[in-house]
């Protein structure tokens, strides 16, 4: 297990189901998921474990996950040549260290290798996450809204 302190991020790939679980329960925790606005199923979490053109990816301090996220390669949902990350979150606490940097450059890394010319984000209009996927290099592709009618941006960001 990896250690998240100061500049110094080491992101893992989940590689045992001990770790699909303690990822599960991560973004089902209460400040995460409310963040989120989603309950996270464990089969999505185990389909991207299983398949060779998805990953999760975590990061943690002192061993308590701190950070995850879920990147997709391929998908009926998504343009060729196009990755998309699926989910991100970082503890309240242990945000504006660099992990969700870390996070996405390994997502990013993830996708180049399956070939994929760019990268993309669904976030919310509203979301202060704004300005954190704009400074890392995405940018605004095209504005959506949610079933439930929530404003999002496609954030795009070539690889």
């Amino acid at each position: 297990m990896s250690k998240a302190s100061g500049e110094s991020v080491t992101v893992e790939r989940a590689s045992t189901e001990e770790d699909i679980t303690r990822i599960n329960e991560f973004f089902n925790s209460k400040a995460i998921k409310q963040e989120l606005h989603r309950f996270t199923y464990r089969a999505t979490l185990d389909r991207a474990f299983n398949r060779k053109d998805r990953r999760l990816f975590y990061v943690e301090d002192d061993g308590v996950l701190v950070g995850a996220l879920m990147v997709w390669c391929e998908s009926r949902v998504l343009d060729d040549e196009e990755a998309q990350i699926r989910l991100i979150a970082v503890s309240p606490d242990s945000r504006d260290r660099g992990i969700a940097a870390a996070l996405c450059r390994r997502a990013e890394g993830f996708a180049t290798e399956q070939n994929q010319d760019r990268i993309s984000a669904d976030v919310a209009r509203d979301s202060p996450a704004v300005d954190f996927w704009t400074s890392i290099g995405y940018e605004i592709e095209y504005e959506w809204e949610t079933d439930g009618g929530r404003e999002m941006y496609r954030m795009i960001k070539p690889l």
